[in-house]
């Protein structure tokens, strides 16, 4: 594998406005940067329940998954975060026995990091690009353009215009015709 950077996950956190989405917080070991991952409402929910230590997740099928199979574990597996494209983080579970690969959603690979405990690790040079600095009980975290799913750039977009920051809807308006046209290509 390539040189990668460790990640530690610190928070779930929802997005400001009335979104159905969370962000998921993760930071370097050294708690020098950060990087936010975006999920759905339920994957925040479900990231919630084991933070809560609720007993009855032991019977919740990620769960019975891991402890069916035993192998599960930091020994023989981590997830290794290697690229972003169309705003969504590419993610493998990767197996240090086999090195297979497999892919995973980024927001499903930081609930089963949680749940198995497995260690997190994203290659350097996409961690520098993406990261901002990280400050401990900050309530508010930028977010690069290049990891919001289209919808979101598209919302964005419409409220950067609606409150004449152009220089902002300049932006997203270029990684939404940059997205274009990779997908033309």
């Amino acid at each position: 594998m390539q040189n990668k950077t460790k990640l530690v996950f610190k928070g779930v956190t929802e997005i400001v406005g009335g979104s159905n989405m969370g962000l998921l917080i993760l930071t370097d070991s050294n708690e020098k940067r950060q990087i936010a991952i975006v999920c759905d409402k339920t994957i925040e929910e479900q990231i919630n329940l084991r933070l809560a230590q609720v007993p009855i997740k032991n019977i919740l099928l990620p769960e019975v998954l891991c402890s069916v199979n035993p192998d599960m574990n930091s020994e023989n597996y981590e997830l290794f975060f290697n690229s972003i494209s169309g705003g969504q983080y590419k993610v493998v579970l990767f197996n240090k026995i086999t090195l297979e690969m497999t892919p995973i959603r980024a927001s499903d690979a930081i609930l089963l990091a949680n749940i198995a405990n497995l260690e997190i690790f994203m290659d350097d040079k996409l961690f520098l690009k993406q990261s901002v600095s990280y400050a401990d009980g900050k309530n508010k975290i930028a977010l690069p353009v290049n990891a919001l799913s289209t919808p979101m750039l598209k919302t964005a977009l419409e409220k950067a215009i609606e409150n004449e920051n152009f220089e902002l809807a300049s932006n997203l308006r270029d990684e939404l015709q940059k997205r274009k046209q990779q997908d033309n290509a």
